[in-house]
């Protein structure tokens, strides 16, 4: 790519609005051994995206015990996986083409090839081009639209990992979650129809209830007009769920708990609700329940190498199924990214906010 730059939307410190969101001219990266260079497409608008802009991971990553006493954050406790602090590119995930390797790294396999790759501050996917590890990026079959590409790896990833490899769902259970008109619950609900699980939905309004139910979800309940404790026992036979996942938190997290039957599980992978779980500690002692976070970053970095390519060809396989499609909102131009994120914090939105990078 010679001297010329590229279109990079960074910030340059925290906020908690959108005004330190830029879209500047930056270098054109180069790749380091093991390293691609990917000249993007296509990224979406995450939750996780805000967090880097607000700070949130840095205020989490504080408070970890292998972090005391020191200014250099780390997500692990080896301190292998620093921190990044502004100022850095944005842009957790996204879609393009290879048109560069480092050493190291094989071109017959990735040499212009599409990909869906994992990126994030200091080096996000919202900018003409990136660089990633070669790890995190997977080459995407050809019946793969772009847009379903794009989104391939923060909510499929999870949704997976948590159903499948976390809680190990077993067929003929209940599993019940919140935020359920989110594309990654939905992607739960399609999920369960091929495992052959059940799912209580938990909804605010009705804005979601007719799409929940196209989907085959078994159980709607409209936290702001149904009782969930007793929904769930109408649903459960008064047993209550074996499995929850929260991405919300504060009272309604704990309500969830209470929910539980005998032995049950819940993960919590979200903070939407900005507000801490507070709950009678007997209320996880006598059911026995138990209750476990995911970090999706994280959680790869702690599984053998050699388990990746099958979990993400298993991921490819539902996939083709149809289990991850997303209804697309809106697709900004890089140049409109501060529109796109504001139209991502839309209550009620029922699809993606999609950033146009290169056609």
């Amino acid at each position: 790519m010679g001297d010329r730059l590229v279109r990079s939307v960074q910030i340059d410190r925290l906020s908690d609005g959108l005004d330190r969101v830029r879209l500047v001219d930056a270098p054109v990266p180069e790749p380091g051994p093991g390293q691609l260079r990917v000249r993007m497409r296509l990224s979406p608008v995450n939750p996780s995206d805000l967090n880097f802009i607000r700070g949130d991971y840095i205020r989490a990553l504080e408070r970890l015990i292998w972090n005391q006493g020191h200014t250099d954050l780390c997500y692990d406790p080896g301190r292998t996986q620093p921190s990044p602090r502004p100022p850095y590119s944005l842009g957790g995930e996204g879609v393009g083409i290879v048109d560069a390797c480092g050493p190291g790294v094989p071109e017959v396999a990735f040499a212009g090839r599409r990909v869906a790759v994992v990126a994030g501050p200091p080096m996000g996917a919202w900018q003409d081009c990136t660089v990633v590890a070669a790890q995190r990026a997977l080459p995407v079959p050809e019946s793969v639209s772009d847009e379903t590409a794009a989104m391939f790896i923060v909510n499929p990833l999870t949704a997976y990992a948590m159903v499948h490899e976390v809680l190990k769902v077993r067929a003929d259970t209940w599993l019940m979650q919140d935020a359920a008109g989110s594309a990654l619950a939905r992607m739960v609900v399609r999920m369960s129809k091929l495992a052959g699980f059940r799912t209580i939905n938990l909804v605010r309004g009705d804005a979601h209830r007719e799409a929940l139910a196209a989907l085959g979800a078994d159980v709607i309940v409209d936290t702001e007009s149904q009782s969930v404790v007793e929904e769930v026992m109408k649903a459960t036979g008064g047993r209550g769920a074996e499995y929850a996942l929260d991405c919300v938190g504060g009272e309604l997290a704990a309500e969830m708990l209470r929910c539980l039957t005998l032995g049950g599980h819940m993960v919590v992978y979200g903070t939407l609700g900005n507000s801490p779980i507070v709950l009678p500690s007997r209320d996880m002692m006598m059911p026995v329940t138990q209750m476990s976070g995911f970090f999706a970053l994280n959680w790869l970095a702690l599984q053998p190498p050699d388990r990746l390519p099958g979990i993400f060809g298993k991921l490819f396989q539902l996939a083709m199924q149809g289990v991850f499609e997303s209804p697309v909102d809106a697709t900004y131009p890089l140049e409109r990214v501060r529109d796109a994120i504001e139209a991502s914090q839309v209550k009620g939105r029922t699809g993606k906010i999609l950033l146009r990078i290169s056609d």
